[in-house]
């Protein structure tokens, strides 16, 4: 971007008068116009009413434009004190954002201002809403960045955090500090939606995603209660796709099976009621105590069956019941499974150990039926 210049303009005939014949330090680009459009050369340290700036590129170009209540400006013309500001910013001759403020600081030959106050910023090209009590905006740079209570709104979703960095270039959002944010829905107290929590996220609103590489935590909401919580220590949330990848540690309570999973990386599809464990899964159901773990698995939460698959082990608590198998489905409804492949079950009251192709049954009450060919059944005496 080419380095702009700043000039002031406004309606101020008393401070006009008082310029008269006063000493200015004489900036080509700095002048002020009153409502006739005569125009003057400031005067540092005083205070112009109904006023306002402006700031163009060395091509004409528009990227900034403030009107205020109040103007001050400091004595070597560097720094110019708002009082009610409402203004508009620009990027490439286009109008980015409409800002409104309580007070205003513009530096460095207009290529910073600060805003503070009950900031409104709406934006003309993303559709965002964005409030905050600091809010700064950089031309040379590109970037705007809100901190102190921010809350923003947009079709795709709604947020809070301490601090935001609004990249409109590259369509992005980086959120930092306490990040709470929400997918949009018609009707929050029916509609599922999601729920994001973490000290850090990126939103992309071109590319419709959101994303972490810190702790986040993700909850789904369907007539306005908790029914999913999934937690992992990075994450990707594609809302386009109804699609939550996390990765590294996850754990998942599927509070309608009731059921909780572990595993080094989860996708969710949010819409068709999925979930993909790729690598070393466990599930707990606390309720049975069972607990199934395997190389890889997959729950579809609408039917309420789980699958598991490569090296598959379930164990029941109330009678130390142990099967282990290739493949096992799990039926969380009606707590049945059955499971093929190299499968074999042992007990221990009575101590017994079956073998067989295939087996189904309740392993918690003890009883697995083995079938689909050639079954060994090896029962232990009690020595006692």
């Amino acid at each position: 971007m080419k380095r702009p210049y700043w000039w002031l303009a406004g309606a101020v005939a008393l401070f006009l008068a008082i310029a008269t014949g006063l000493r200015t330090c004489r900036d080509p680009g700095v002048r002020v116009e009153d409502s006739s459009g005569e125009t003057a050369d400031i005067v540092p340290g005083l205070t112009l009413r109904d006023v306002t700036l402006e700031q163009q590129d060395d091509d004409g170009g528009l990227l900034w434009k403030v009107d205020a209540e109040e103007v001050t400006y400091s004595s070597d013309q560097e720094v110019a004190d708002l009082v009610r500001p409402e203004g508009e910013l620009y990027q490439d001759g286009q109008l980015l954002y409409r800002v409104k403020a309580d007070t205003g600081t513009i530096r460095e030959n207009g290529q910073v201002i600060f805003l503070e106050g009950n900031i409104v910023a709406t934006g003309e090209q993303n559709q965002m809403v964005i409030y905050g009590q600091n809010l700064e905006w950089r031309p040379e740079a590109d970037v705007m960045i809100v901190r102190n209570g921010l809350t923003g709104n947009h079709p795709q979703i709604r947020a809070q955090a301490n601090e935001a960095r609004i990249y409109d270039v590259e369509s992005r959002m980086e959120l930092e500090g306490e990040v709470v944010a929400t997918t949009v829905v018609a009707d929050p107290q029916v509609d599922p939606w999601l729920k994001l929590q973490g000290e850090t996220v990126l939103w992309q609103w071109d590319q419709e995603t959101l994303a972490s590489d810190r702790p986040l935590r993700i909850e789904q909401f369907e007539n306005a209660k908790v029914t999913q919580v999934f937690a992992g220590q990075r994450g990707l949330v594609e809302l386009s796709e109804d699609r939550v990848t996390l990765e590294e540690s996850v754990q998942a309570q599927l509070l309608d099976v009731p059921m909780e999973l572990t595993t080094d990386k989860a996708i969710w599809d949010v819409e068709a009621e999925r979930v993909q464990a790729v690598s070393s899964v466990r599930v707990v159901e606390p309720e049975q105590q069972l607990t199934i773990t395997s190389q890889q698995g997959e729950f579809d939460l609408a039917e309420q069956i789980a699958y598991f698959s490569r090296d598959v082990l379930a164990l029941a608590a109330k009678n130390n019941g142990r099967l282990t198998s290739d493949r096992l489905r799990w039926n969380l409804e009606e707590q049945t499974v059955f499971a093929e492949g190299a499968v074999n079950y042992q007990q221990t009251d009575p101590q017994l150990n079956v073998r067989g192709p295939q087996a189904r049954g309740r392993i918690e009450s003890q009883t697995v039926l083995m079938d689909g060919g050639r079954v060994t059944t090896e029962i232990i005496p009690d020595n006692n």
